[in-house]
C-alpha cells in the first residue's frame, strides 16, 4: 500500500511539472481563489494520506483572494505539509502561517525536527536523489516540482532552519502575488 501510494504521488508530481513546462508563456491558468478555501482543501487532502496529521494554521481575519490555480497550490501545501511531518523527526504540530504583504500573501509551513543540513540547503530546489537519515524514500523532486509551481504563480520559494529560545526546525515560506502580472 505505501508503495503504491508512493508511485500515486510520483506520478502527479511528474504530470504537474510536464503540464506546467510544455503551457503557454503564461504557464499555469489562474483564477481568484479564496485562501482559505483552498488551505483547507490542502489540510483535508493531507489528511486523507496521513490521518494523525495535526496543523496549526494561523492566518490574518481579512478574506483573502488572490489569483493562483488551487490544485497546484493545494499540491504545494501538501508537498510541504507532508515533508515536514514526515522528515523533520518531530512529534510537535506542523504550524502553517499566513500573512498579508503588501503585493503578496506568505505561507510559511515551519517544522520543529531536526532541521536541514546547512549543506543540502543552497541545493534544496534542484531535486536530484535525497539521501534522508530517516527510513522514508523520494526521488527528491517534490520540492523541485514545488519551485516550478510557485515560479510559474510569479511567486518565490525559500528554505531556512529557524532556531528559537526551545525550537529549533526547518520553515518553508512561498508568496503568491495579489495581482497578476501585467
Amino acid at each position: 500500500r505505501e508503495d503504491s501510494e508512493w508511485l500515486l504521488n510520483m506520478v502527479e508530481n511528474l504530470l504537474t511539472v510536464t503540464r506546467i513546462n510544455s503551457s503557454s508563456a503564461d504557464k499555469v491558468k489562474k483564477s481568484a481563489e479564496v485562501v482559505e478555501e483552498v488551505v483547507s482543501e490542502a489540510i483535508l487532502r493531507l489528511q486523507k494520506r496521513i490521518p494523525d496529521a495535526v496543523i496549526h494554521v494561523s492566518m490574518p481575519n481579512n478574506f483573502l483572494m488572490i489569483p493562483m490555480d488551487p490544485t497546484l497550490i493545494e499540491q504545494v501545501l501538501i508537498n510541504l505539509m507532508e515533508n515536514a511531518l514526515i522528515h523533520s523527526g518531530s512529534t510537535e504540530p506542523v504550524d502553517l502561517i499566513i500573512r498579508e504583504l503588501d503585493d503578496a500573501i506568505s505561507f510559511s509551513v515551519r517544522d520543529y525536527g531536526r532541521g536541514l543540513s546547512e549543506d543540502l540547503l543552497p541545493h534544496i530546489f534542484e531535486g536530484g536523489q535525497v539521501s534522508s537519515s530517516d527510513s522514508h524514500r523520494g526521488m527528491g523532486i517534490g520540492l523541485s516540482i514545488c519551485q516550478t509551481i510557485i515560479q510559474a504563480h510569479g511567486g518565490q520559494i525559500t528554505a531556512v532552519n529557524h532556531t528559537g529560545d526551545r525550537t529549533k526546525g526547518a520553515e518553508f515560506t512561498f508568496t503568491l502575488p495579489k495581482e497578476k502580472e501585467s
